[in-house]
Parts: structure tokens; sequence; C-alpha cells
């Protein structure tokens, strides 16, 4: 497992909240975004050489077939526009939580792949901040 640099995370000027990250996970956890990966993220993972990231990836090959998209060219990836979740490689199943989330302690997550997560979750901000302060007090309260 990495270690991880401290977060902090920028919100817009309109925002009334500030928060350093504390890795409780809950963006992870509980946020469903439309967009976990983007094609910049798929083509710097198959550079990276990291399968064990794109098996995670299900695509439908053009005979139809769902496969991984571990088995694709770097020309084929790009031919993706993003993802809306993550698959398990053997049943083509979705995946909640993050399949990358790792439990280190209680109320404390990390991300097993930060050095290359996606855009999406590098620039993760919730649309209602307040909301989701409370959320994570009242969930995560020790």
């Amino acid at each position: 497992m990495e270690r991880h640099a401290p977060c902090i995370i920028i919100l817009p000027e309109t925002y009334s909240v500030t928060m350093t990250c504390d890795q409780c996970g809950l963006c992870c956890l509980y946020y469903h975004g439309t967009s976990w990966a983007r094609t910049s993220d798929l083509l710097r993972w198959y550079d990276e050489g990291r399968k064990d990231i794109l098996q995670y990836v299900s695509v439908t090959s053009p005979e139809g077939n769902r496969i991984t998209a571990a088995s694709l060219t770097r020309d084929d990836l790009a031919k993706i526009g993003s993802i809306s979740s993550w698959t398990d490689p053997l049943t083509g199943r979705e995946i909640l939580p993050c399949p990358f989330l790792r439990q280190v302690a209680t109320n404390k997550y990390l991300c097993s792949i930060h050095a290359t997560k996606s855009q999406t979750c590098r620039q993760f901000v919730h649309e209602d901040w307040e909301m989701f302060i409370a959320y994570r007090e009242r969930f995560l309260a020790p």
C-alpha cells in the first residue's frame, strides 16, 4: 500500500465550508458519479501497463461480447468515452464501492491506486458540501 500525501479539498468560492481530507472514505463509499474514468485515464493506465486497473473496465466488443479493457489495444481504448461503473472482471457485474478502496482502520480508507487514480476522483467536489459533511458526521461518528 502506497503512502498518501495529505489531500486538501479546494472548493469553489461559492462554498462556505472548506475541508482537509481525513480519509474517511465517504466520497468513495457513497458517491455514485456519472463517470468514474475518462478516456485519458484509460490511456494513461494502458501506457503505465496497469492491466490490473483496466480489467475492472467492462466494454462491449465489436462482436457484441462483454470484455475487459485489459484486452484492448491503445487505439481501441481511445474510442471509449468514459465508464460509469467498475465491473467485476469475472462476472461483469457492477462493483460498489470502488474495487481500489482499502479500509486501513475504523472509518479510515486509502486508495490503492492513489498515484494514478482517475481524474474524476482527483477532482471530486460534492455539490452540497455542507450536506456531505453532515452525512459524514452522522454515519461516521466514532
